[in-house]
C-alpha cells in the first residue's frame, strides 16, 4: 500500500498524524485499529507500508514501522514503512498555534487539556497539545519536539469533550513519555523526541 499525502502546512516532511489517520482510513479494516506508529527519521518522501510477510527481509530505507489491532480477534499484525523516490507534490494548509490557543497549562503537573474541537482530528489535537507542553514547559535551544511513538490501546474518538497530555517521563530533555487522557480515559501515550 502506498502512500498519497501532503505536507501539512509550511512543514517540508510528512506529519504522524496524517500517517495516523491514512492508515485508520486506507488501510486498517473496519474492525482494525492503529496501537503502534513508530517513526525513525523525517520523512520527506511518500511510502509504501509492508505488512506481515510482505514486511519480512525489508532492510532499505526502512523509516518506521506500524503495529494494527484486531478488535475482535485481538490478532495483530506488524509491518514496516519504507520510503520510496516517489516526491511529495502537494501541501495543504494547517494551523497547529490556532487548534492549542486556548489549551491550559498546569506546569506543575506537566499537564495540558484542550476542549470539543471540531476543526481537527483528534490524533491532530492530541499532537498539537504534546508539542504545545513541550515548547512551553521543555523548550530547547538547538532542534525540535518531534513524535517518536504513538501508542493507543484503542481507536481514538472522533466526539469528546477533553484531551489532556500529561509527561510522565522526561529524559535529558531529548525524549518524553506522555500519557494520552480522552474524557478521562487513558488512551495511551504519544513519545516526542529531539530531531533536526
Amino acid at each position: 500500500m502506498k502512500t498519497e499525502l501532503k505536507f501539512k502546512g509550511s512543514r517540508n516532511y510528512l506529519h504522524s498524524t496524517d500517517f495516523y489517520t491514512w492508515l485508520s482510513t486506507a488501510v486498517c479494516d473496519e474492525n482494525q485499529i492503529v496501537t503502534k506508529l513508530v517513526f525513525k527519521q523525517l520523512i520527506h518522501r511518500q511510502c509504501e507500508v509492508l505488512l506481515g510477510q510482505a514486511a519480512v527481509g525489508v532492510e532499505e530505507n526502512i523509516v518506521g514501522a506500524v503495529q494494527l489491532l484486531d478488535k475482535n480477534t485481538r490478532e495483530s499484525i506488524s509491518g514496516v514503512i519504507v520510503e520510496t523516490d516517489t516526491p511529495v507534490d502537494e501541501s495543504y494548509p494547517f494551523n497547529e498555534d490556532t487548534l492549542v490557543k486556548d489549551a491550559e497549562i498546569v506546569a506543575s503537573k506537566q499537564q495540558t487539556t484542550a476542549f470539543c474541537r471540531n476543526d481537527c482530528t483528534t490524533v491532530e489535537l492530541v499532537v498539537a497539545l504534546t508539542k504545545k507542553l513541550h515548547n512551553t514547559l521543555f523548550s530547547l535551544n538547538k532542534g525540535k519536539w518531534l513524535v517518536g511513538q504513538l501508542n493507543f490501546f484503542d481507536a481514538l474518538p472522533i466526539v469528546y469533550e477533553s484531551v489532556s497530555i500529561k509527561t510522565t517521563r522526561m529524559m535529558q530533555n531529548k525524549f518524553s513519555i506522555n500519557d494520552v487522557v480522552i474524557d478521562n480515559k487513558r488512551f495511551g501515550t504519544v513519545q516526542f523526541i529531539v530531531g533536526e
